[in-house]
């Protein structure tokens, strides 16, 4: 176990390490979100029902989704670009361990979101953002951010191993955007596809993290979306390990993936 951590841990430093200096997630992290909160908060300023926290939660939500989409999604890819696939494959190190420490590193730097959004609101708008329970808007995020790293853990396996699949996950993120209710409620959405949304760890993040934020959740209410985040989260994970051992199979034994 302690082996393990040290290497997660190492994996985390070094990726951590690439993506801030790697133009694409910056722009995830830095730019979109900077666009989605200002012109957001341009737009509702004037309503009567106006909550600028709501606005800050969704802008940060929004770049940690498309930062651990886009990661996830070219996780193993990028291995397999530079060439370091096999070695990898190859290696007695853990390849889940590596990969997860990989995209743990993503999610630390994708939290720059954060706090940019509540510069946005605080500085750019002056709106003096309150949280209504610290504590459990920690909590929320925590759970939040494993959650969401679990969904680029599924991404990462799917998008070597079937290509189509691949450039499909590319396309959801601003259909999870509105799927999840990260700016506007999704009882806004047709009933048909509100019931889609119970399925998403990042809706159940949204969830936690505006109720925790606004206080219009109470503890049960809150519990009960820390519960579908960890276990969305987790079903997620568990696949994603299994996808993890086709790939190594590929890697191995048929000695294919470099090709596929």
């Amino acid at each position: 176990m302690t082996a393990a951590l040290r290497l997660a841990r190492q994996s985390a430093w070094v990726n951590f390490q690439e993506v801030a200096v790697n133009g694409f997630l910056l722009f995830a992290v830095v730019w979109q979100p900077l666009f989605v909160g200002v012109t957001t908060m341009y737009m509702l300023r004037h309503r009567a029902d106006f909550d600028p926290m709501y606005v800050v939660v969704g802008t940060a939500l929004s770049g940690i989704w498309s930062t651990l989409l886009f990661a996830g999604s070219g996780a193993i890819s990028h291995e397999r670009w530079t060439g370091t696939l096999e070695l990898l494959a190859a290696s007695p190190a853990s390849f889940f361990v590596v990969i997860g420490g990989k995209l743990a590193g993503t999610t630390i730097f994708s939290l720059g979101s954060l706090v940019l959004a509540f510069g946005i609101g605080t500085v750019l708008f002056g709106y003096p953002v309150k949280i209504a329970e610290p504590g459990w808007l920690a909590v929320s995020l925590l759970l939040a951010v494993v959650a969401l790293w679990a969904t680029g853990m599924f991404f990462a396996p799917l998008a070597i191993l079937w290509r189509t699949v691949g450039r499909f996950l590319l396309v959801l993120e601003y259909p999870v955007f509105a799927l999840s209710g990260f700016l506007f409620p999704v009882l806004l959405l047709p009933n048909w596809i509100v019931p889609i949304t119970n399925l998403l760890p990042p809706y159940w993040a949204a969830v936690a993290m505006h109720g925790a934020a606004s206080g219009d959740l109470d503890l049960s209410g809150l519990l009960r979306a820390w519960f579908f985040l960890l276990l969305t989260g987790g079903v997620l994970l568990v696949i994603a390990s299994r996808l993890f051992v086709e790939v190594l199979t590929r890697a191995r034994r048929a000695g294919t993936l470099a090709l596929s």
